[in-house]
């Protein structure tokens, strides 16, 4: 195996001074990384703390692991909700896995006019899946912290409540500036659905008083999107 901070696992089972991994990240441990008893490895709860541990029983099914240290990793800032159209769930899962490595705070899928075939009505029984692809996303990255997921709502429902200021993805809106959101400490952005946003929805999210933003020369795809405007807010 490689330093231990080339990788890091994923727990939320810690009692104590113990932390114990489940199935999954245990059969990686072993079967792929061939940890041994004693050795160091880095685990998070994907809440921004990272454990330094040492590994004290080692099962394919189960790891136990004793904590040495631990230290809180400080937020990206600014902290950014993004609010999006719900795309195909596939291409939802591709927003759910660059946002995590993007770092984004929140993400909120959004029930639009223009939103196709409602796949999101087995939300709860997809929560597992999505909650995997966020957490393969956050280990890859090494940046200890998940997303919150809320699940699908209609855009006047949340409107209201999102973070200022809110900016739109518009293929006619203004240019972005770095210098315009590099001192925010909060900012919320929203992708249309692949259909775009309707009339009806641009004229409430104007009466909200939000800012229409051009993130590319071109159209971008819901998913390609959501990657652009988040990279382009975080990085600024």
């Amino acid at each position: 195996m490689r330093d231990s901070g080339h990788h890091l696992f994923f727990s939320d089972n810690i009692t104590g001074d113990t932390i114990a991994l489940d199935g999954v990240e245990s059969n990686h441990a072993v079967s792929a990384l061939r940890i041994k008893t004693g050795q160091q490895i880095q685990i998070t709860d994907g809440c921004g703390t990272v454990y330094d541990c040492q590994c004290t029983d080692i099962q394919k099914q189960s790891i136990l692991c004793a904590i040495q240290k631990k230290a809180v990793v400080p937020r990206i800032v600014p902290e950014l909700t993004l609010l999006v159209g719900i795309p195909d769930k596939e291409h939802f899962e591709t927003i759910l896995e660059h946002t995590t490595a993007l770092g984004v705070y929140r993400v909120i899928p959004l029930v639009m006019d223009h939103c196709r075939k409602p796949w999101w009505e087995s939300w709860d029984k997809l929560r597992p899946r999505f909650a995997s692809k966020m957490i393969v996303s956050m280990k890859q990255c090494l940046y200890p912290y998940m997303p919150l997921l809320d699940a699908p709502v209609l855009l006047e429902k949340i409107i209201n409540t999102c973070a200022r200021p809110l900016v739109v993805a518009d293929q006619y809106g203004e240019k972005m500036r770095g210098a315009d959101i590099s001192s925010q400490k909060k900012i919320t952005c929203l992708i249309g659905p692949p259909g775009g946003v309707s009339a009806d929805e641009s004229n409430l999210l104007k009466s909200c008083g939000s800012s229409a933003i051009k993130i590319a020369p071109t159209r971008l795809r819901t998913e390609l999107a959501a990657t652009v405007m988040c990279a382009r807010i975080i990085g600024a």
